[in-house]
């Protein structure tokens, strides 16, 4: 009977002991930045005996409510503990370097009886960010349809590198029309850059507004976001303004007649062509026999 009282003792401990044991970590920080590390529990009505964090395996901050000081650290690289501002549920962390990134646990300890503990992890990273907005390289200012439009665009060394992402028109481009590469080691320690690449056929729908705008876009977790953006006009072929060919009155061509093709023509561009009257020309060529009729009669009277 003595047994059983103990087993039943123990499992109410369980059941009345701590429950919704929970950790509010930042995904990421800034490198330089602080942090506010919570820790929320419900010790259903038991005394707590102890709230301590560890960074990976090693304790860096204890809370005991009933000893004096309350409040211990215990140093752990470049990890630094505002006192001031860490209690019971939280504890606040300043000057974050990046060998702050790592797995950080809070153990919730309840006093007796059911000297209860429970533990919950979570991982921050610490991120160095680029100095300067993604770059593009390798695009044309003008193009026409039916040319293969190809760019680059990289992002500076960031820890970690960069997501880069394009957009054609507002429109992400298929995936095989999008070349990914590696990210590349910086000359700057623990720093790596981005590059992607994109190459597709440019249609006449990439100048539906105008212009064909090309843009990329460099995240990195929830803290940068920045984008860069450029345009092509579009390179339509030149119209030839030719000269009309000239046209003569009473004469068909399909094409201009050979005295145009060889230049003869005048200022205005129109055939040099004469109307010769065939009745003017009759009467003329009477006038000059009747002179000579009047000649032929005077000579022979003399």
């Amino acid at each position: 009977m003595e047994l059983q009282l103990v087993f039943f003792a123990y499992v109410v401990g369980i059941c009345l002991g701590l429950k919704e044991v929970r950790i509010k970590i930042p995904e990421a920080v800034r490198k330089g930045d602080s942090a506010i590390f919570e820790c929320l529990y419900d010790t259903e009505g038991d005394i707590l005996y102890a709230v301590k964090w560890y960074k990976g395996r090693r304790e860096f901050y204890r809370y005991t409510p009933n000893e004096s000081p309350a409040i211990k650290t215990f140093p752990i690289g470049t990890l630094s503990v505002n006192k001031n501002e860490s209690n019971a549920n939280q504890v606040t962390v300043t000057g974050l370097d990046l060998d702050a990134a790592g797995t950080y646990s809070c153990e919730v300890s309840a006093d007796a009886p059911s000297f209860h503990t429970a533990i919950v992890s979570a991982n921050m990273n610490v991120v160095e960010l680029p100095q300067n907005r993604p770059s593009i390289h390798g695009m044309k200012r003008k193009y026409r349809v039916g040319d293969i439009l190809r760019g680059n665009c990289t992002s500076d060394g960031s820890k970690p590198a960069a997501n880069l992402t394009w957009y054609i028109n507002d429109h992400q481009p298929l995936s095989s029309q999008t070349r990914y590469y590696n990210p590349q080691d910086s000359n700057i320690a623990d720093q790596q850059y981005s590059a992607i690449g994109v190459q597709f056929l440019v249609t006449p729908e990439h100048f539906a507004t105008g212009k064909l705008k090309v843009r990329c876009s460099a995240s990195i977790y929830e803290l940068y976001w920045q984008s860069t953006e450029v345009s092509a006009e579009e390179d339509r072929p030149r119209v030839r303004n030719f000269e009309p060919a000239a046209t003569i009155v009473g004469i068909n061509y399909l094409q201009p007649p050979p005295n145009l093709q060889t230049g003869q023509r005048k200022p205005d561009g129109q055939a040099d062509v004469k109307d010769i009257d065939s009745s003017a020309g009759r009467r003329k060529v009477l006038n000059m026999m009747f002179v000579l009729l009047i000649i032929l009669q005077i000579t022979l009277i003399r």
